[in-house]
């Protein structure tokens, strides 16, 4: 009997760890890192100047800002939504944003959701700061 439990005790943590190096190594595979399309309304070459126009938007609107790099530099975003779907960003972009679009409003691709460094405080007046947006699924526009 401990002969067995001498070979079988070596045979299952081999076992185990083939399995959980074929596991990771799906996960990695299965992964795929999928498109953000936020809809941008001002990106700046500093945070102070992103945080600046977040803050003077935030008496009625209120927008995160978003660190990305565009053209080998780091450039803050201030977004105000984003979506799976560049449709659906698009047709929000042309609908109950229309009033905002043109040079200053576009949409931003980003590879999976963009790294999120600024939001501003909540208009609950409790301290709290906004969420982070999250990507809708489908447009708000009907």
């Amino acid at each position: 009997m401990k002969r067995l439990s001498k070979l079988f005790v070596p045979l299952m943590l081999l076992l185990a760890v083939v399995a959980m190096g074929t596991s990771s190594a799906q996960a990695k595979t299965k992964q795929k890192t999928r498109t953000v399309y936020y809809i941008v309304c001002g990106s700046y070459s500093t945070l102070e100047q992103a945080k600046k126009q977040s803050e003077m938007m935030s008496e009625v609107l209120f927008y995160p800002v978003y660190k990305t790099t565009a053209k080998g530099k780091t450039v803050y975003r201030l977004c105000c939504q984003c979506y799976y779907n560049l449709a659906d960003a698009q047709k929000d972009l042309d609908g109950f944003l229309s009033g905002f679009s043109g040079g200053d409003w576009w949409i931003w691709p980003s590879k999976g959701l963009a790294k999120c460094v600024y939001r501003p405080y909540s208009p609950k007046g409790d301290g709290e700061r906004i969420p982070a947006l999250t990507p809708l699924t489908e447009p708000i526009t009907e």
